[in-house]
């Protein structure tokens, strides 16, 4: 019997694992030493603007990557189209 939901390549599994794991693991480390004393201490610039654009970039070719790959490869112009959609 179907219930609607198809879990491709085991995506709940993965994302529950890691989401899991980043809130425990954030709760375990706490808040900087600093980070909560005064009003400046909540204002925040980032620090490095090219490794933000570099790390961005990054993940966004590993994800494109993997939900192409994921799926059965690239095999046709269609699958292209596809892919260059779910980027867009």
């Amino acid at each position: 019997k179907s219930r609607g939901f198809y879990d491709f390549a085991g995506s709940s599994v993965v994302h529950v694992t890691g989401g899991f794991s980043a809130v425990f693991g954030a709760i375990m480390a706490g808040p900087r030493a600093g980070r909560f004393i005064s009003e400046e201490s909540w204002q925040f610039a980032p620090h490095n603007v090219p490794y933000i654009v570099v790390g961005t970039l990054i993940l966004w070719f590993g994800w494109y990557g993997f939900n192409c790959g994921s799926s059965g490869g690239m095999e046709t112009p269609l699958h292209a189209q596809e892919a260059v959609a779910a980027a867009l």
